[in-house]
């Protein structure tokens, strides 16, 4: 008896026989995702101009290293100008305490990435493998953020490696914060409306939209957890790796 065959299950995750698929666009992945954060997380209007958003899949080949396989985002928000973190440039604990926008990646089983980044050099990326149950500390993750300034409009450029995110998104939001103490303002791309929180959470994964991930992700890719040679298996807590052959990945002092 005859049986179809996906891609994923003819070429295992993390090996190099996907480099052709990664280089076939479909028109979704061309066209990506786009969306704007322009309410508050309670649902008001905003009272700035909405931060424009768009994300969508890069591939490069890279001689001599693991291949490039990203989701690039880019969006254009006002700059607050609010005061930077005392922590230099990079990842940095607590962003969330700063001027910042954040972005949520969730599938069914409430496994979630979370990606914050600020005006000034400072991100942060935290795996949750339940409601704020978070595995890592973020100090141990890089991530490539480019950001330029045109009179009060803050451009951010990042890239999101493959291997960063959970099997299966469904989910996406979303959100930004600005202001200091009783000016503090919180916004969302998908808020809260019907008035179920008194309070901005920003981990309520009830209140997420659902998302189009072939927009930015090819899909075999979103058929499980990728892992290569750069960053392991990320999320290997909730999906033990069961490759033949196990990703070599960089060893650092402070790996827990």
């Amino acid at each position: 008896m005859s049986q179809d065959l996906s891609f994923a299950q003819v070429f295992p995750r993390g090996t190099t026989y996907q480099t052709d698929y990664d280089t076939q666009l479909t028109q979704k992945l061309k066209e990506g995702y786009t969306c704007v954060i322009n309410q508050t997380w309670d649902g008001k209007p905003v009272s700035h101009d909405g931060i424009k958003i768009k994300m969508h899949w890069h591939f490069e080949k890279i001689r001599g290293a693991p291949h490039k396989r990203v989701v690039v985002v880019e969006f254009s928000a006002p700059l607050h100008d609010d005061p930077e973190p005392e922590a230099p440039p990079g990842p940095t604990p607590k962003l969330w305490e700063h001027e910042v926008v954040e972005f949520f990646f969730a599938n069914n089983d409430s496994h979630y990435l979370e990606v914050e980044v600020g005006p000034h050099g400072h991100w942060l990326v935290l795996f949750h493998k339940g409601y704020r149950d978070c595995f890592n500390s973020g100090e141990e993750v890089d991530l490539d953020v480019e950001n330029t300034f045109d009179m009060g409009t803050w451009n951010c450029k990042l890239e999101i490696p493959l291997a960063y995110f959970p099997a299966k998104v469904t989910k996406f939001n979303a959100y930004a914060i600005h202001g200091v103490g009783e000016d503090r303002q919180y916004e969302a791309f998908s808020p809260v409306t019907d008035g179920g929180l008194k309070n901005p959470n920003f981990h309520k994964l009830e209140y997420f939209k659902k998302i189009d991930t072939l927009r930015f992700i090819p899909e075999t890719y979103n058929n499980q957890v990728f892992v290569d040679a750069k960053y392991g298996n990320m999320w290997s807590i909730v999906a033990p790796d069961d490759d033949e052959v196990e990703p070599k990945r960089q060893k650092r002092d402070n790996d827990w």
